[in-house]
């Protein structure tokens, strides 16, 4: 199956699940799968007969439950001409890749550990302004923290919530709070103006409880998605390291672990300008900009989907190395990568959810290439 295939069956499933599709896409992708869960051992017998009946199987089943009653004439014609040529097309793309998959060699994946490690989840730490800590993964749903005129409350399906509990004078003294992510844990965060952060793993932001009139300023490790409320007259300003993205309300996601080579920050929704060390630049909807010690470059027309895939709950490899690969596995699992012999030159391209177990997903990965892993305790070797 090639790339586009590829990308045009995940795009589908994405629609799908975030109930955005129609129902004859809807159709379409449940029969496609459909045909290969009710034939079983259907590797030995791919035959030109066998790709035909299995084509017209899930053309007639999808034609089948579709209501043409509730659709005009017109539209009914023109969608089932469109959807037969997908079907087909997909369908024969399909069986090379299941065809392949099902013979080959079963990926060796070696477990000393007795347990399978577990995917990361919503763990975090809150850092109050006097240097006390809160486990929030301990904190227990719709309980409450007070800071001052400042409450803090975590929801029932985890967020972090900040709200104004009374009226503020400008005089009033600030509190900072830091939300951490430990490897293997992420966090959502609703600021107190109303803007949202999601937290990846081994990430943290550090931000005042209210915000001044004039700007509002946060500062990031790691990587964070942010959601900015809009408020023309008080600029969002965060900062990584030695770079400031500034935004009056935008979606972005901002990518700066210390062992990447460079920070990435990508533009979903509205505008940011990037500065740093003199260079400023303006990014829009679909660029990215690229910075270290030697580059800052604007990168035009990036894919959105990979670059919010972790957000999302999902791995998300285009043409990566397995050095690439390894260093969100390290974060999300909590583990350790090192290498035995040349490291696998291979790169890999997919999606594949995070809620995969470690040993799920090194299997996964390992049908690309022959490369054996060992799992031990919490340490990978790829030999």
């Amino acid at each position: 199956m090639s790339e586009k295939e590829t990308r045009y069956l995940q795009r589908l499933a994405r629609k799908v699940l975030a109930g955005k599709a129609s129902e004859e896409e809807r159709l379409f992708l449940e029969e496609y799968y459909n045909v290969f869960e009710r034939k079983p051992g259907i590797e030995e017998e791919v035959t030109e007969e066998t790709l035909k009946h299995l084509q017209q199987s899930v053309l007639d089943r999808i034609h089948n439950r579709i209501n043409v009653r509730e659709l005009p004439r017109h539209s009914v014609s023109r969608n089932w001409r469109r959807l037969a040529v997908a079907a087909v097309f997909l369908l024969v793309a399909g069986m090379g890749l299941m065809f392949m998959i099902r013979k080959a060699p079963r990926p060796e994946v070696t477990r000393q550990a007795p347990a399978n490690i577990l995917p990361g989840g919503n763990r975090a730490t809150l850092t109050l302004n006097d240097g006390s800590t809160i486990l929030l993964d301990d904190m227990k749903k719709d309980s409450l923290v007070q800071q001052g005129g400042i409450q803090v409350t975590k929801t029932a399906d985890g967020l972090l919530v900040y709200a104004v509990a009374g009226q503020q004078s400008a005089s009033s003294a600030i509190a900072y709070n830091t939300i951490t992510t430990p490897r293997g844990g992420q966090y959502q965060v609703l600021l107190p103006d109303g803007s949202r952060a999601w937290l990846n793993a081994a990430s943290s932001i550090h931000f005042p409880t209210r915000f001044q009139q004039g700007q509002r300023s946060v500062s990031i490790t790691g990587e964070v998605y942010f959601e900015v409320a809009h408020k023309p007259a008080q600029p969002f300003v965060v900062t990584a390291g030695e770079t400031t993205v500034q935004v009056l309300g935008t979606h972005f996601n901002i990518m700066a672990y210390p062992n990447e080579e460079v920070l990435k920050t990508t533009l979903a929704e509205g505008a940011v300008k990037i500065t740093k060390a003199g260079n400023s630049a303006v990014l829009h909807p679909g660029e990215q900009m690229q910075v270290n010690d030697r580059l800052f470059k604007v990168v035009p027309h990036v894919d959105l989907d990979a670059e919010l895939a972790w957000k999302n709950g999902l791995f998300y490899f285009k043409n990566a190395g397995i050095e690439t690969v390894m260093k969100q596995v390290e974060r999300w699992y909590n583990v350790n990568v090192q290498y035995k012999g040349s490291i696998p030159a291979k790169q890999f391209t997919g999606t594949i959810p995070r809620s995969a177990t470690l040993s799920e997903l090194m299997e996964m990965l390992s049908f690309y290439d022959d490369m054996k892993c060992v799992i031990d305790g919490n340490t990978i070797t790829i030999q």
